[in-house]
């Protein structure tokens, strides 16, 4: 008998890595064993926090319908980051998903208890996409994390152990054996460094140009596809040469074809990465690789990278790695055979039978309870999520 799976997902038909990781497990479940719905959102107003979600990319919607999976759209005018659980207000959410139709949940998320997850009468498996402290509602069944970095990270904020395992994101192997040298006026004989990234001002690194304006040489170019519009205006500041830009989309071909370009993957992200999916497809497609300690405290990216790649402290570290890759290139060589050797792991094959694995555990084990949820915990939580908006509301017309 098939299994029932609701996909849900704010803003779930994105290009963000936490959406293309749960549009490609959809997308690549075996159709023999499991019918998928795949709940999503378009982008609304975020209250309390200073961040544009990334909105639905029609890219996305093809490659989900050319998958034949079934969408089902819902709305959401806001979600309000400064009461506990993100709660999102005036949504149609529970008129269109109805629990009984399934027998479980799978969502990716931040971490920590967020709505309407725990208000679910299911048992829920999820991604988590932060080293944060564990959601410890009792319908959640597993957690996966993208990387063991994040995954020791959460168990000493408290998670389990037994209901949890290290699961990477799914990858495509190259799509395509073009690239964009001709298009961009990149001579064959030209090195090529650079890296692709969401249009996010709050991941912005300033320290690849910075290092690449230190490493100029007329036969050395970086591009950038996507990113915050603060790189152009780095590289114009920093009147550099050989600079190229593409535009973000959310084609997983043009993606392969951007990666064809490089023959050096040099990758910066002011936030850091709690796994590096751009570097994993660096990898696939045997780049050699580079990037950078993050403040924050979020560098699962070395440990992605593995002996693949080079991994800086510093400014002046990544300048002296990038001048290294560009100028060596038997150490351009041996980081290339090591990511083709090192990307295997991360295909959709092995991915996706971990992923069938721990379905199977959690619909099959007896032992595991879900408690319905209490009707006066969700008219407490929906009361005071309308409270907040309404007196928001109230004050602007007073003012």
């Amino acid at each position: 008998m098939k299994r029932k799976i609701a996909f849900i997902k704010y803003g779930g038909l994105a290009v963000g890595g936490s959406e293309l990781w749960l549009q490609k497990i959809a997308a690549n479940l075996p159709k023999d064993q499991f019918d998928i719905d795949y709940f999503y959102c378009d982008a609304s107003l975020l209250i309390g926090i200073d961040y544009k979600p990334g909105n639905t990319n029609q890219d996305r919607m093809r490659y989900m319908k050319d998958h034949g999976i079934n969408l089902i759209k819902f709305h959401v005018d806001a979600v309000d980051f400064r009461f506990h659980y993100h709660c999102w207000i005036e949504t149609d959410f529970w008129k269109v998903f109805n629990p009984k139709k399934y027998d479980l949940v799978q969502t990716v998320k931040a971490g920590p208890k967020e709505y309407p997850f725990y208000l679910i009468n299911l048992p829920v498996v999820e991604m988590i996409t932060l080293a944060n402290r564990p959601d410890i509602s009792k319908n959640v069944a597993w957690s996966f994390h993208p990387s063991s970095w994040q995954r020791n990270v959460w168990l000493k904020k408290g998670g389990d152990s037994k209901r949890s395992s290290v699961l990477p994101p799914l990858l495509d192997k190259p799509l395509t054996t073009e690239n964009y040298r001709i298009q961009l006026g990149i001579p064959n004989d030209a090195l090529v460094a650079g890296y692709h990234q969401r249009a996010d001002d709050n991941i912005y690194s300033s320290i690849p140009l910075n290092a690449f304006a230190k490493c100029q040489n007329p036969k050395w170019h970086f591009i950038i596809k996507g990113g915050s519009n603060l790189y152009k205006k780095q590289a114009q500041d920093l009147k550099l040469k050989n600079i190229h830009f593409l535009p973000s989309d959310g084609e997983d071909v043009t993606v392969s074809k951007f990666l064809n370009t490089l023959n050096i993957f040099a990758h910066g992200r002011k936030d850091g990465e709690t796994f590096g999916a751009v570097i994993a497809e660096a990898m696939i497609h045997g780049k050699p690789c580079l990037s950078h300690y993050s403040d924050t405290g979020l560098n699962a990216h070395k440990e992605t990278m593995g002996t693949a790649g080079l991994f800086a402290m510093n400014e002046k570290d990544y300048t002296d790695k990038l001048y290294s890759l560009f100028s060596d290139k038997r150490l351009r060589e041996t980081l290339s055979a090591e990511a083709i050797k090192n990307a295997s792991k991360y295909s959709i094959e092995s991915t996706v039978k971990r992923v069938t694995d721990v379905y199977e555990e959690v619909l099959n084990d007896p032992s595991r309870l879900y408690i319905h949820i209490n009707l006066i915990t969700k008219l407490r939580d929906t009361i005071s999520v309308y409270l907040v908006f309404f007196i928001k509301k109230i004050k602007n017309m007073i003012r």
